[in-house]
């Protein structure tokens, strides 16, 4: 059977040459770069194996033999920015009473929540700097650690399965994989039980900072029995709703892809 008509190479290094569906013609072009397919590849000019979706790099690596997440990854870069935006407000705001009651120990939140805004605009930068790394320019690297890959079929049925409504999960046919389908791309899913239980955390201890913040705003306002008073224990109470309303968020969007972050224990059902 005769292949499609298209460029081609014709044994000429660095040309292609159109094939009319039929035979070659005269036309001639210089060979176009081909992107590689989404896999785990070397990366130029350094030691590391870094998750390629296919069209950009990704902040997943393999380190000591296993897949993992960059410590700074944030996806997309932006989502950093903004919430390092809405810590440097929160920090702001808090800073702002400190200064009002002059009190020392009051500056220690606000500087918690800066500290914070600072550790995602330099995680949104870290991320935006792994795109920009030189396209790959060898062959994917297989083993066992990373398998079973996206595409693999070991039975019926295979394929992507949704787990919410924003992501899925690869089934071979026999077999759940790491692997996980976003609107970004695919992406190595194996820290998913450490992600899970880090989130969790997280979660609880921001739902503990709101408590000690309304603790601290209260027991504050009234040793101050200054004119301000009022104003600070209602200031402190409205940040703490903030964040406890930011931990209450954490928590259940946590627990919401619950599916998506720990491997199924079940099959999928029958299509």
């Amino acid at each position: 059977m005769s292949a499609p008509q298209g460029w081609y190479d014709a044994g000429t290094p660095g040309l292609q040459r159109w094939w009319d569906g039929v035979q070659w013609t005269a036309h001639e072009r210089a060979a176009q770069p081909t992107t590689p397919s989404m896999g785990w590849y070397p990366v130029p000019g350094t030691s590391d194996v870094r998750w390629w979706d296919g069209a950009m790099w990704t902040p997943y690596r393999v380190r000591a033999g296993k897949p993992r997440p960059d410590w700074l990854a944030v996806e997309p870069p932006a989502m950093g920015v903004v919430l390092g935006i809405l810590f440097v407000v929160l920090g702001m705001l808090q800073l702002s009473a400190a200064l009002i009651t002059q009190n020392p120990g009051n500056f220690v939140f606000p500087l918690l929540l800066l500290s914070v805004a600072v550790i995602w605009f330099v995680g949104a930068a870290y991320s935006r700097g792994v795109r920009k790394l030189p396209v790959p320019q060898s062959a994917p690297i297989v083993d066992a650690v990373v398998q079973p890959l996206p595409g693999e079929v070991e039975g019926p049925d295979a394929g992507w399965y949704p787990m919410t409504r924003q992501i899925s999960r690869w089934w071979t046919g026999s077999r759940w994989t790491w692997y996980i389908g976003t609107r970004f791309g695919a992406r190595p899913g194996h820290a998913g039980p450490r992600g899970y239980l880090t989130s969790m955390i997280v979660g609880w201890c921001v739902a503990a900072l709101a408590v000690i913040g309304v603790i601290v705003a209260v027991v504050g306002g009234v040793m101050e029995q200054s004119p301000v008073t009022g104003f600070m224990i209602v200031f402190g109470i409205m940040i703490a709703v903030v964040m406890g309303g930011l931990g209450a968020f954490a928590l259940l969007l946590t627990r919401s892809r619950r599916n998506a972050l720990l491997l199924p224990t079940t099959p999928p059902p029958v299509r």
